[in-house]
């Protein structure tokens, strides 16, 4: 009976969605979309509109160069901008220890919650806690290239 009650609590945890708060500003619907994006790939989505959007980058340590129009943070990680789920799932999964989050710098077209118009290639970036960064990939839409 135990074991029965051990592997139903395991079975559990494994299909409780992985929560994500969203920081975005008043009046931007790309973030609402890509907030959507996360909910259909099966995250728990809690929504902060703000007009002070701009304090969790400084708080989470975000440089500049690095930012886009919203930051959401799980599991204590930075995930600023439109950033594939698939990128996502990586970054929770190998829990990397110098590594502040995960950025697709700017508003790239085509990336989730901006499929308006072309899918331009675009950059995604592990941020790292001295201020650097490495290339996670390039991807078209949310395909990892």
């Amino acid at each position: 009976m135990k074991k029965i009650i051990l592997t139903i609590l395991f079975l559990l945890t494994l299909t409780q969605a992985k929560e994500i708060q969203v920081y975005e500003s008043l009046t931007c619907g790309c973030c609402d979309l890509w907030a959507d994006y996360m909910k259909a790939k099966g995250y728990e989505v809690s929504v902060h509109k703000t007009n002070d959007f701009l304090k969790i980058k400084e708080k989470m340590g975000i440089k500049d160069e690095y930012q886009s129009c919203h930051t959401g943070v799980i599991e204590g990680y930075a995930i600023e901008g439109h950033v594939p789920e698939s990128a996502i799932a990586w970054l929770l999964e190998n829990k990397p220890k110098d590594v502040i989050g995960i950025s697709a710098p700017g508003m790239p077209q085509g990336s989730p919650g901006m499929e308006q118009g072309y899918n331009e290639k675009y950059p995604v970036i592990l941020m790292k806690k001295d201020g650097s960064y490495e290339l996670y990939g390039y991807f078209v839409g949310d395909k990892k290239l």
